[in-house]
């Protein structure tokens, strides 16, 4: 009795810890201001971040990120407000090293979609596409790949729910750093980590979130602590350049490998019978023409623009759809550079 009371105590001096090492890591990394705190919250539809859908001409709404990025979708699409500003403090100096700085967010339950917009920093400063190509197509806990962009910004744990978990007494166990962890090597051999689930609400973000990761583990390593998704198996699509109306994209694509189940819709209050589907995420980052790969004095401190999208295909992915989507993003200033 003794020694399991020691050991449940030691579980969670060791949670408590790296929990709150990253959290005041992540504290001193952010930029300063309201807008770049991970730990801030997210403006909601109708605040000077992102002002209230309109009607257009054609009888789509326009909806808006502050007053630079617009798109206009049929009334289907609905905004919602996330809460705080991805990703949770407790992880954030796991995440990549976007500061984000706005967010739109909407959901469409008839097709079981998900779509995010996001103003960022530029961290790929001095880097080129190849750097960029090989750092999103690493397994997800290298800190830069399409699946911690995806885990962290998207669809990634409550802190309320990492709280939860750490009270319940997890259980640690000794492994390996998994392949592609950053700062992970052969002499880091084996680490004591805290592996925390956290149940999805049934609601389509849970859905979707669900398909992503089934948690979160804290791990100490000779090198510090480090923080992992438990990823579910993607396929990763090649990384797409394409130029519309000014703007410069890069695509990614991660589609879930295992078809959903019979009960897939039903947890979560889905519409539609979706066994046999596959989940499909998509990842777009964007600027103006010519994309800022180094400083440039006249279009100092450019933000990058983040499209993401998730949803469900029946009959092969959704690529068409995303870039379908990508065609109506708007963003101030980005005609003229066309001229």
């Amino acid at each position: 009795m003794m020694r399991s009371a020691w050991r449940r105590r030691f579980v969670l001096i060791l949670a408590g810890t790296l929990v709150s090492s990253a959290a005041l890591h992540a504290q001193t990394q952010a930029a300063p201001g309201p807008e770049s705190s991970e730990g801030g919250s997210a403006a909601p539809a109708g605040t000077s971040e992102t002002q209230a859908a309109k009607d257009d001409s054609s009888g789509m709404l326009v909806h808006h990120l502050a007053a630079d990025v617009s798109v206009a979708l049929p009334s289907a699409w609905q905004e919602f407000d996330i809460g705080s500003m991805p990703p949770p403090t407790a992880i954030a100096n796991y995440a990549p090293p976007f500061h984000l700085t706005g967010i739109l967010a909407l959901q469409n339950p008839k097709q079981v979609a998900m779509l995010q917009f996001a103003t960022s920093s530029n961290p790929l400063i001095g880097h080129d596409s190849n750097w960029l190509d090989s750092q999103m197509h690493m397994p997800s806990g290298s800190g830069m790949s399409v699946l911690d962009l995806i885990f962290y910004y998207f669809f990634p744990p409550t802190s309320t729910c990492i709280e939860q978990v750490l009270t319940q007494d997890p259980k640690a166990t000794f492994a390996p750093v998994p392949a592609g962890s950053s700062g992970s090597d052969s002499s880091s051999g084996p680490v004591l980590q805290v592996s925390l689930a956290c149940k999805p609400p049934a609601t389509l973000a849970g859905f979707f979130q669900s398909q992503v990761s089934g948690g979160i583990t804290f791990a100490q390593t000779n090198g510090g602590p480090r923080a992992f998704a438990d990823i579910a198996k993607f396929y990763l699509g090649p990384m797409e350049r394409v130029s519309i109306g000014g703007m410069v994209w890069f695509v990614f694509e991660a589609q879930r490998i295992d078809p959903l189940g019979p009960n897939a819709g039903t947890n979560f209050n889905l519409a539609g019978n979706l066994q046999g589907a596959q989940s499909d995420y998509f990842w777009a980052i964007g600027a103006i023409s010519p994309f800022p790969w180094v400083n440039d004095g006249s279009r100092a401190n450019q933000s990058l623009i983040h499209v993401a999208y998730a949803t469900v295909g029946v009959n092969g992915n959704k690529h068409a759809d995303f870039m379908a989507l990508l065609q109506k993003v708007q963003v101030k200033g980005a005609n003229s550079a066309q001229q």
